[in-house]
């Protein structure tokens, strides 16, 4: 199903010219987690994902974002995550500043990782140069580590001056232009990245989740799973460097949520550890699934979570 996407990548690189664009420097960040009140110990976070804005000016789009908006009006939600794939266009750095400008519109914290299309024509620069004068926006480029992408940041979730739980987002990057049947054609988490998330969680004293784009490699065959698998298969992190591992061991992040296989929402537990899939949200990208998005809630340390459809929340 992936590669028939292709054609389409083709297709927007034939109505412009502005991907030519030249390589700039990254202001990399402090290590300093976010701290983000909420009104109650119940955390809400809605997880949307795979968006694809492609033209700013189409029908679709415009789809998309009245879905984003319907989701979040649904319920009190303290946070909303894009797990990557926000733009797939030559003209992303519009795109983006159009999303930014609409996800603040919704005064509610958000926060997005990239995907492996976000860079598909442009450099991680010009997409970062959007970021201006936001009041809902939780996000740092983070610390500058070994291939270990744009975006690797904590959110701690800060209920009557408490810490009551923590969220990790990772970078999981994009496709290897060189890659072997071992290495697999899709990006992963580097083992800078893993000790980063070891250093880190290794203090906390309360539990987490993590929010990255590709899946790791232990989504892969699920023996026993809830939602839909309707891909041909998990297309995952082309190599495992221990980041699940390193989960299990330290036992506090207790779920992985991803997005990318666009005909996938399938969630499952392994090792204690929820693997769950978002629910795609943009109408342009590719997939026949109903679009809509991931309600996660947090209560006592108890995750529950399910999928929220479309139809569920249009008026």
């Amino acid at each position: 199903m992936k590669k028939t996407y292709l054609f389409f990548i083709f297709f927007l690189f034939a109505i412009s010219i502005s991907a030519c664009t030249q390589q700039q420097d990254i202001l990399w960040t402090d290590n300093d987690a976010f701290n983000l009140e909420v009104s109650s110990d119940t955390i809400k976070i809605l997880q949307i994902t795979d968006l694809h804005l492609a033209f700013g000016i189409s029908n679709r789009d415009q789809m998309t974002y009245d879905l984003i908006a319907n989701l979040a009006a649904s319920d009190d939600y303290d946070l909303i995550v894009i797990t990557g794939d926000m733009m797939m266009s030559p003209h992303a750095p519009s795109l983006f500043r159009g999303l930014i400008k609409h996800m603040e519109s919704l005064e509610i914290p958000w926060t997005f990782v990239f995907g492996n299309h976000d860079n598909d024509f442009n450099d991680y620069s010009e997409l970062l140069d959007q970021i201006q004068d936001t009041n809902y926006l939780y996000f740092k480029n983070g610390p500058e580590m070994t291939d270990g992408g744009i975006g690797n940041f904590k959110i701690n979730f800060i209920y009557q001056d408490q810490i009551i739980y923590h969220a990790y987002f990772l970078d999981s990057k994009a496709e290897r232009e060189i890659y072997t049947e071992e290495e697999g054609e899709y990006g992963y988490l580097s083992t800078a990245q893993v000790a980063w998330y070891e250093n880190n969680v290794s203090t906390d004293l309360v539990e987490s989740v993590v929010f990255m784009h590709i899946p790791l490699r232990q989504f892969i065959d699920p023996t026993t799973y809830d939602g839909v698998f309707l891909e041909d298969k998990v297309y995952a992190q082309g190599i495992d460097t221990g980041f699940f591992d390193a989960m299990v061991l330290n036992d506090k992040s207790k779920a992985v949520f991803v997005g990318h296989d666009h005909l996938n929402d399938f969630s499952f537990i392994k090792d204690d550890v929820l693997l769950a899939y978002g629910r795609i949200s943009g109408y342009t990208s590719y997939g026949y699934l109903e679009r809509g998005g991931r309600h996660i809630e947090i209560k006592d340390q108890v995750l529950t979570t399910y999928v929220k459809l479309e139809s569920e929340v249009s008026s």
